[in-house]
């Protein structure tokens, strides 16, 4: 893989702090902006209306005030057309937007151009609102000795303010959203990217090709993937080596026995007489039975490595395997002149298969009689060795040299000057045994060096 990698997860994380940050700082700004220029609307309309009145009150004289004619406190006629929301020298058009009114006995003595000549409130001291002509006021009610003071406001006014907040706040709100949106379809578009050139490339390969994947720039969250992928790959590649090299292996080794029964079917064919033809025949079959024994190893292997002879695993006594396959086996090591014993200082369980546990031990005693001395003894032994079990298997006569130990599991492989008739399979079917268990062979000379002795170690449970 080349290119720097990156994390998908950071860079979005990362992308929605930012808009986070940049929405909050648009609504406070935009928030700020808004209350201040409302804020400045009303008040400067509430100091034009103050100045405006005391104006009134100290030029006109109050006491010049009549029921017949209350003072009215007017206004610019610009302000009545104004269309502006900011303060202008001759006012503020909110200044229309707010009343007052002042009372005696029942008399209207002084009132603001914008209020009615209705009473703006009941002459009830405090806060209240009222429906005036369709149009609602929040009125201050002021009693000064036989005076009464109303200031007013329409609820328009506040709403208004209220409105102005709201979007200030609702507005960004939503333009973010729309950013935000945008910037993460962005980056998870940008991070996903890997994705299809993945795909791309799965898609363009040809069945044969088990080449490593390798993508420009990969996240880091992408990076086992491709990983485990290009492991993939690499193992279906061991394998592919491996089922050819044992193709062609066994396409070897099988044709040499095929070649003999041949030529023995040849040869009874082309007899003189029924002896030469018997003779013929004869050793034709025992070619026949070495290319059935042959085929039977070579199915076995295969099976057991492709994992296609793999059954549900199961706790088992190590005791009970060894004397099942002893017992089995004792017979045909008596015509050989051979003896096996069994020493158990101990019965240990192991997690297996029960039948390849079998063939495994099965394997090393007959590799044992094969290879061990002539009327020599076989010694099974079953030991606990810390959380392993130890099983072993010796043999007498002469060891296998140090040299060629490293080569016992290899496929094929035959030891010099090795008795005719093993096809050099028997360890390596055990050797995949073995690793399938998850346990360990070795192979080593007797401490008395008369003798050679397998080794497995597997774990207890």
């Amino acid at each position: 893989m080349s290119g720097r990698p990156y994390s998908g997860r950071r860079r979005l994380v990362l992308g929605t702090l930012a808009c986070i940050l940049l929405i909050f700082a648009g609504i406070g700004v935009g928030a700020h902006k808004v209350a201040r220029h409302e804020s400045v609307e009303l008040f400067s309309a509430r100091l034009a209306t103050s100045a405006r009145v005391l104006e009134a009150l100290v030029a006109q004289q109050l006491a010049s005030a009549t029921v017949g004619r209350p003072i009215v406190i007017s206004l610019p006629q610009e302000l009545e057309t104004s269309t502006s929301d900011l303060p202008e020298f001759f006012g503020h058009r909110y200044e229309t937007k707010i009343a007052f009114q002042v009372w005696r006995d029942g008399a209207l003595l002084v009132k603001s151009a914008a209020a009615p000549e209705a009473p703006l409130a009941p002459l009830r001291p405090g806060f209240s609102e009222h429906d005036i002509g369709g149009v609602l006021w929040e009125v201050f009610v002021l009693r000064s000795g036989d005076v009464w003071i109303m200031a007013a406001e329409k609820e328009e006014v506040r709403e208004e303010l209220s409105e102005g907040i709201g979007m200030s706040i609702l507005a960004p709100l939503a333009l973010g959203a729309l950013c935000l949106l945008a910037v993460l379809n962005w980056l998870i578009l940008r991070s996903t990217r890997p994705l299809s050139e993945l795909a791309t490339l799965i898609a363009a390969r040809k069945p044969e090709s088990l080449d490593p994947v390798e993508l420009h720039a990969a996240p880091l969250e992408l990076m086992p993937i491709v990983t485990e992928l290009n492991k993939l790959m690499d193992r279906t590649r061991a394998s592919m080596e491996r089922e050819q090299r044992f193709l062609n292996a066994a396409a070897h080794e099988i044709r040499t026995p095929i070649a003999a029964v041949q030529l023995h079917l040849e040869n009874a064919l082309r007899a003189g007489d029924e002896g030469q033809r018997t003779g013929s025949l004869e050793s034709a079959l025992a070619a026949a039975r070495r290319t059935s024994r042959l085929t039977e190893q070579l199915l076995t292997l295969s099976r057991i490595s492709s994992g296609g002879d793999a059954a549900p695993l199961e706790r088992l006594s190590l005791m009970a395997v060894c004397c099942d396959v002893i017992g089995t086996l004792e017979p045909l090591l008596d015509q050989r002149g051979q003896s096996i014993g069994l020493e158990a200082l101990q019965d240990c369980h192991v997690l297996g298969e029960p039948a390849q546990l079998r063939r495994m031990l099965q394997n090393l005693i007959d590799n044992a009689s094969v290879h061990g001395a002539a009327g020599g003894d076989i010694q099974v032994t079953l030991a606990r060795r810390g959380q392993a079990a130890v099983l072993t298997v010796s043999n007498d006569g002469v060891p296998i040299p140090e040299a060629e130990i490293a080569k016992l599991f290899t496929p094929y492989y035959r030891v010099q000057g090795a008795p005719a008739g093993g096809f050099g399979l028997g360890l390596a079917i055990v050797k995949e045994i073995v690793d399938q268990h998850g346990g360990q062979v070795r192979i080593r000379r007797k401490p008395d060096g008369q003798g050679t002795v397998a080794e497995i170690s597997l774990r207890i449970t």
